[in-house]
């Protein structure tokens, strides 16, 4: 009689096949997943400021001075440092000359206001001469506080005038104009030149 032997295989799974298959397709979507969080975190970590490229001006340019003074900007690049950073500081007192006229000049607008037609005509004369004198002072008592250079060779000066010292100025040209126009009352402007310089305003960029 022939006999039939029967084999039995001990711990033979025959669910471990499709477990493997599974595991396969949960590896194939992990990988790309993992693939875009690396991507991600590489662009968060680039540095600041390598899409924008380099910073062409100082991060001081747009800000306000304190009230109790007046700034003035320059830039220059000349064929030297030590020219550019001259030509720099010059343009910035030249930036500071041209705010205190513009306020001198609105001085004379409001003071003309006030005093009527007959006195603005007197005043014409003056009013050019005191221009010209205030675009030419010496701003003495004005300093730089800060200078920078760009990545361009460029030099940026920020230099400070005290609006004591700018009324000081201003009332040694009207007290020299006073004599010969008898009608401007000096100490009047200098009370609206006053209301003027209260003003807070951004500095002006002189680069030429």
């Amino acid at each position: 009689m022939k006999k039939t032997c029967f084999i039995r295989a001990e711990g033979f799974n025959t669910q471990e096949p499709a477990l493997r298959r599974g595991s396969f397709r949960a590896g194939l979507l992990i990988i790309p997943a993992l693939l875009v969080a690396a991507m991600l975190i590489a662009c968060g970590s680039s540095p600041a400021g390598t899409a924008s490229g380099p910073v062409s001006t100082p991060d001081w340019l747009n800000d306000f001075p304190p009230e109790d003074v007046i700034w003035g900007v320059g830039s220059a690049r000349q064929t030297s440092v030590s020219m550019s950073m001259t030509t720099a500081e010059a343009r910035a007192r030249v930036s500071i000359a041209r705010q205190l006229d513009n306020k001198v000049q609105a001085m004379f607008t409001d003071y003309n206001l006030d005093a009527g037609n007959a006195g603005a005509q007197a005043n014409a004369s003056m009013q050019e001469d005191v221009s010209r004198q205030i675009t030419n002072i010496n701003l003495s008592g004005a300093r730089p506080i800060k200078r920078w250079q760009g990545p361009d060779g460029t030099w940026w000066y920020l230099v400070e005038y005290s609006k004591s010292s700018a009324k000081t100025a201003v009332a040694s040209i009207l007290g020299n104009e006073e004599a010969a126009f008898a009608q401007f009352k000096a100490q009047q402007a200098l009370d609206i030149l006053d209301q003027q310089l209260a003003k807070s305003e951004k500095p002006v960029l002189v680069n030429q």
